[in-house]
């Protein structure tokens, strides 16, 4: 089978299953408009705490096994075999998600003081652990999906899932008008419609539990745990000093007045000033959506190319073949970074009926952080392709390596400087710690699976890309709509030009 060929088929499936991602990310960022106009970004601030907490707490939940669960059921060749691999997976989410859901409930004042949690939204915990529970048993389904490939499904299931959490936001929110809860309630509904969708699924893939193959599965999955934490923390610990900051910093820093933000001093005289830092929490969690498309990329790329690398690792010129994948996602998203980076601001201010825009003016103060934002997930990219290595040769130790390093410079960057940077500190952080993991994790594992990048012609692209960023930043003429698309356009041609890709070879048909 040729290049061409199998780039075309990861592309396609890469597609496919980017197209529920694409729904799900798209409608949740029309749904931001929507929040921004009813909600006041402190409003929205438990919400944006919960969600952190989520990226901590999904991955104790899930303790490493959708991981174990690709590897060995592919070194499982026999229908038997694969069976009790999606068996014995089954049953280790099942028990360990039941036991953490029972201690969230038990020990809700706990975790709520521990992620940050106001007190006054202490029930939140209760949908919380609902949707960990839920969102925890679809996680081997999906899985055996993609490794079957079996993306519409996948992309059907998913799309569903979207179609109900959407609908109940607006049924709860303006029908019922019960606040920031509703999209809690929502969630919970469409993990359970998620779940039922997928036990069909569980049915027909259910083998019997194996404990020797469970104690495989949790040698490899394990190292995952902390790993997701440290990863869980270059995501998501800026939240956290965000809303420590000092409120007197925070009216300087974004030139907060009783005059400029007459609502927001109300509220603080009526809740006291840690209103403030409870605004910028709500601010940056909320606009660091707009960076949409380009984590949507990246996600949609990691769903096709787990299974993408497993079932060809024994393809005679697989590092070929995986370099060559690297190359064109590296063009991917450094155009996907110009053409966000160019049109957010025309995007945001879109006018709606009744003198609004598209986002509510109380959110655009962070509109600076999007490229920051946007240069962590290229390294977030980046990270997911040097991960082929790891699984082929079972270092699943170098994701941990990796990781802690990326919260190690997340946490020292955020300590250093957050309390007096705000927002564009918290996204430098984050971005930096993606790249180290990202760089850490090359570094370890090449000597294990050396892969040939073509890294003259890659760092060429980004600093052409670098360039074009920098011209459009500096010269206000160009920060022209179709200006901006053409300059796009043009270093989509460049770039791949430099890279050396056949792209007519590899889209023909």
């Amino acid at each position: 089978m040729s290049f061409q060929t199998r780039i075309r088929r990861l592309a396609s499936e890469t597609a496919i299953y980017g197209v529920s991602s694409i729904v799900g990310r798209l409608i949740n960022f029309l749904l931001f408009p929507l929040y921004s106009h009813v909600f006041l970004p402190a409003e929205y601030a438990p919400i944006i705490v919960i969600y952190a907490a989520f990226m901590f707490l999904n991955i104790l939940f899930q303790h490493g096994i959708e991981s174990s669960y690709l590897k060995f059921s592919t070194d499982r060749q026999e229908l038997s075999g694969r069976s009790a691999a999606f068996g014995t997976a089954m049953v280790s989410l099942v028990v360990v998600a039941s036991c953490l859901s029972a201690i969230m409930l038990v020990f809700r004042g706990s975790v709520a003081e521990l992620i940050g949690l106001n007190q006054a939204f202490l029930y939140f915990l209760i949908y919380a652990a609902a949707i960990l529970f839920l969102d925890s048993l679809a996680t081997v389904p999906f899985a055996d999906l993609r490794l079957r490939s079996r993306p519409w499904i996948f992309a059907t299931i998913r799309i569903i899932n979207i179609l109900v959490n959407v609908s109940l936001n607006l049924i709860l929110i303006f029908g019922f008008d019960m606040g920031v809860e509703s999209i809690l309630i929502a969630n919970v509904a469409a993990s359970g419609v998620t779940v039922l969708m997928l036990t069909p699924t569980c049915l027909a893939r259910m083998g019997r539990v194996d404990t020797s193959l469970w104690k495989q599965m949790m040698l490899f999955g394990l190292p995952f745990v902390p790993g997701g934490i440290g990863y869980a923390i270059t995501e998501t610990v800026n939240r956290f000093f965000l809303s420590e900051m000092d409120p007197n910093v925070i009216q300087k820093l974004y030139g907060i007045t009783a005059e400029t933000h007459p609502l927001l001093f109300k509220r603080a005289t009526q809740f006291g000033p840690q209103v403030f830092a409870e605004e910028i929490v709500g601010m940056y969690g909320g606009i660091i959506k707009l960076s949409v498309l380009m984590a949507l990329f990246v996600q949609m790329f990691r769903y096709a190319w787990q299974p993408f690398f497993l079932l060809h690792k024994s393809d005679e010129d697989a590092p070929q073949l995986f370099g060559k994948v690297f190359s064109i996602l590296t063009l991917i998203m450094l155009v996907a970074f110009l053409g966000i980076s160019f049109l957010v601001e025309e995007l945001v201010r879109l006018p709606l009926p009744g003198g609004r825009t598209l986002i509510a003016s109380s959110y655009w103060m962070g509109l600076m952080i999007i490229p920051v934002a946007l240069t962590g997930y290229f390294f977030q990219g980046w990270y997911y392709h040097f991960s082929a290595g790891a699984y082929l040769r079972d270092k699943s130790k170098y994701f941990l390596h990796a990781t802690a390093a990326g919260s190690v410079v997340a946490l020292v960057l955020n300590i250093v400087f957050v309390p007096s940077g705000g927002m564009m500190a918290a996204a430098w952080a984050t971005s930096a710690a993606y790249a180290v993991m990202a760089l850490t994790l090359l570094f370890l594992i090449r000597r294990h699976y050396p892969i040939p990048y073509n890294w003259g012609r890659v760092l060429s692209c980004c600093l052409l890309a670098g360039m074009v960023f920098g011209l459009w930043q500096n010269v206000e003429s160009l920060q022209i709509w179709w200006t901006e698309l053409i300059m796009v356009g043009l270093f989509s041609i460049a770039g791949a030009w430099l890279l050396g890709l056949p792209i007519t070879k590899l889209v023909r048909k």
